[in-house]
């Protein structure tokens, strides 16, 4: 297998010589070259992700240990190796701390570049199976959370609150989101999600150096709907303690530990949010359907693409607030503006969601076309597929897939361990409706026995109450196992007959529950009288 070299050298005579070397080594593709350091992380994922990195360590006046933490955070199993003019331990140290491979000279031998970029490849590749062992090591298949950096073309267009549902549905999608606040002066990320926090991005800014789990986890806020959340700095004039190199930083640390980075950027540019802009793996721009905020999209487009930020054709529009009725249809913004307009639009349907809004519980919003909106978008800028090959064939992948899809609808193993937990229940509910059906029915024929007991007494007298010939007759018309002498018993009192009936009871070898009594009155046949 080939090994593919990426070379981001700015100096042409040492670019020039790198490339005249890697021509002559067998097995060796040179795949592609970048002379600054904003085109090094968009050429590194267009050529899907290349074995080997050789980067030049004055590339275009950018801080290299920064590039390079930049680019292993996005890109773990990529393998770095900093060209310099003088290798010396000091430069190897600080290489090897920002996560490069090594380095080496500007002017190697043969040998030795093709000893650095094959040992450095065969990591590369050997770091690709450990993260995603269906891969076989292809490239691209270890890359790291997905950014979407959300921007607005002018104030009020929604950018937050876009920002927050796409985050509910990249959780919804079974997602580590992490919701990022870098509208820094005028950020008011926390009463959308109703949380208040002693921690923010700018607590963060001076540690950005030396950042690790623990010092991230202080800083970030668990919502209960799932994302976790970096807000803004309560006081606007703490925005300068983010620095754009601590923004780089501070992204790539995030970007290492969850799926997906949704960064709400505002309608501002800052040297803060113009990084998560340059980074991000998509890039919207919300637009309501009018003249003023389509014009603001072209401006600030422009303004990206002059300050070497980001190229309009890598920008998505996002059309907000629609309606049928408006004037701006979809059609006509797309003639309007410079940059793409995304398929999908978010309807104006703000009424429904107000309330959401106002408590701070953006998962109650009644807009079922607003949340399909948002699902649909999410979908289209690729939030909900991004990691899901890289789970495919993992330790415990196939436990998170069966419970996405009880969440989703495939609930039928849930329906069956349900369904056992119950059925005890179930049984005895059944058990105690049955012996309430034996007790009204042994009432009921404790009543004819009295009825027809009276009745034979009249014509035989109260001696032969519990005689054959009456208890025959009473008998005869209930059945069994009330009939049977052990649980019929029969006697006269002067004008009275009572019956005395025992209940069945449902436990098997059990005689009965209780005894059950009736009374009926002997009319005698001299008296002539019937009641």
């Amino acid at each position: 297998m080939s090994i593919r070299v990426m070379l981001a050298v700015g100096d042409l005579p040492t670019a020039a010589v790198l490339r005249a070397l890697l021509d002559e080594l067998t097995g060796v593709v040179l795949t592609a070259e970048a002379a600054t350091a904003a085109d090094v992380a968009a050429a590194v994922a267009a050529e899907a992700e290349p074995d080997v990195l050789l980067l030049h360590h004055t590339l275009d006046g950018f801080p290299t240990t920064d590039l390079v933490r930049e680019l292993t955070g996005r890109h773990p199993a990529l393998a770095i190796i900093v060209v310099v003019e003088e290798p010396t331990t000091d430069q190897l140290g600080l290489a090897m701390e920002a996560g490069a491979r090594g380095v080496i000279d500007a002017h190697p031998s043969l040998a030795e570049l093709q000893h650095r970029t094959g040992a450095a490849a065969d990591w590369s590749r050997t770091m690709r199976h450990h993260l995603d062992p269906g891969s076989g090591g292809d490239p691209g298949a270890s890359r790291r959370g997905y950014t979407v950096a959300v921007c607005g073309a002018k104030g009020g267009t929604g950018t937050t609150l876009l920002a927050v549902h796409l985050a509910l549905s990249a959780v919804g999608a079974g997602r580590r989101v992490c919701l990022v606040d870098l509208d820094l002066q005028t950020g008011d990320l926390q009463s959308y999600l109703d949380i208040t926090h002693r921690r923010s991005i700018a607590d963060l800014g001076a540690a950005a150096d030396d950042l690790d789990g623990t010092v991230l986890a202080d800083a970030l806020f668990a919502h209960r709907d799932g994302p976790h959340v970096l807000l803004a700095p309560a006081e606007g004039e703490r925005a300068e303690e983010v620095t754009e190199t601590a923004t780089r930083q501070i992204l790539v640390a995030l970007r290492s530990r969850y799926d997906a980075v949704i960064v709400d950027c505002g309608a501002q540019l800052t040297d803060a949010n113009a990084v998560a802009i340059e980074t991000a793996d998509r890039v919207l721009v919300t637009a309501s359907p009018d003249l003023p905020a389509l014009r603001g999209v072209r401006r600030l487009v422009g303004l990206w693409e002059r300050l070497s930020v980001r190229k309009k054709e890598d920008v998505g529009v996002v059309l907000v607030r629609h309606s049928r009725r408006d004037e701006v249809q979809p059609d006509f913004a797309r003639r309007v503006l410079t940059a793409p307009l995304l398929k999908t639009a978010v309807p104006a349907d703000f009424r429904a969601v107000e309330e959401a809004v106002n408590t701070g519980a953006p998962g109650n919003a009644a807009s079922s076309s607003y949340r399909s909106a948002v699902e649909a978008l999410a979908r289209e800028i690729g939030l909900h597929e991004w990691g899901a090959a890289r789970r495919r064939g993992r330790p415990g992948h196939g436990r998170r897939t069966r419970d996405r899809a009880r969440r989703g609808g495939g609930d039928s193993g849930a329906a069956v361990t349900e369904f056992a937990a119950v059925l005890p229940l179930i049984g005895l509910l059944l058990l105690v409706a049955y012996q309430v059906v034996l007790v009204g029915v042994t009432a009921v024929y404790a009543t004819l026995a009295a009825g027809e007991g009276a009745r034979a007494v009249a014509v035989l007298g109260n001696g032969a109450a519990d005689g054959p010939v009456v208890r025959e007759r009473v008998a005869s018309r209930i059945a069994a196992p009330w009939d049977r002498p052990d649980r019929l018993r029969l006697s006269a009192d002067g004008d009275w007959f009572t019956a005395t009936v025992r209940v069945p009871a449902v436990l098997p070898g059990t005689s009965g529950l209780f005894d059950l009594h009736a009374r009926a009155r002997v009319v005698h046949e001299e008296k002539g009288t019937e009641e």
